[in-house]
């Protein structure tokens, strides 16, 4: 059995929903719902959250989470890709108590339909197949298939994104073939990968999410949104 690290990932410097980390959903901080999944597991040793915020560190420690560091500003700005993240959490946890995973489990706490079964699944996957990264996807329907997007130029001219593919043959969304997004509610990585500096490629296993599970927020209405979903669960 492979000793599994999650890291929640919880900057301070939201711009399109200011605050959104610990922003209140249906009563409780947007971030408890990842660390509460996460510590109700039984496959994950430790739980700890990566942050450059006071604020965030507290509620986090106040639901359960670790925070034996603080993420350095120069790792906490909007254009700051996962990689550099997650290597700072390895290093700081080896100098603090010489601890090293062998999976880190990713958990991003914008997505609060996460659930204890999508996280034995995906490091369940990642003990068996002997694969580099495991992520959750979710099927990419209809409307939001890449076969049917444009990129727009000059004066709002749209143009086919994939010049390729003659959408001629793909008039009717039944006729598109499956293809599955990347929904970043549970990623695994293993320690090696992230160490080699290269989280986006080598052998990549998936496991299919429902659109529900999936949800990510990123905005005021994905906010309003999951928050409704909630209360109808809670009514019914």
């Amino acid at each position: 059995m492979n000793k599994a690290l999650a890291i929640i990932p919880a900057r301070g410097g939201s711009k399109r929903v200011k605050g959104k980390n610990i922003k209140i959903l249906n009563g409780k901080p947007l971030i408890s719902y990842s660390i509460e999944v996460a510590l109700q597991s039984s496959m994950i040793d430790r739980v700890v959250v990566s942050t450059d915020d006071e604020e965030i560190a507290r509620v986090a420690k106040d639901f359960g989470a670790e925070v034996p560091f603080m993420r350095p500003s120069e790792l906490a700005g909007d254009d700051v890709p996962d990689l550099p993240v997650l290597a700072h959490a390895l290093e700081a946890l080896l100098d603090i108590d010489g601890y090293q995973p062998d999976v880190v489990l990713f958990l991003r706490p914008t997505s609060p339909f996460k659930t204890t079964e999508m996280i034995k699944r995906v490091i369940s996957k990642f003990n068996t197949l002997g694969v580099d990264i495991v992520r959750t996807m979710t099927k990419s329907e209809g409307v939001h298939h890449p076969y049917w997007m444009y990129q727009l130029l000059e004066n709002n001219i749209a143009e086919q994104f994939l010049k390729e593919v003659n959408i001629n043959d793909f008039y009717q969304s039944q006729l598109l073939p499956p293809v599955y997004r990347i929904n970043g509610a549970v990623d695994a990585y293993s320690v090696q990968k992230i160490l080699s500096g290269d989280i986006l490629t080598g052998k990549i296993n998936a496991v299919i999410t429902s659109e529900r599970e999936s949800i990510d927020i990123d905005t005021d209405f994905d906010f309003e949104l999951c928050e409704l979903m909630m209360k109808l669960a809670n009514e019914n």
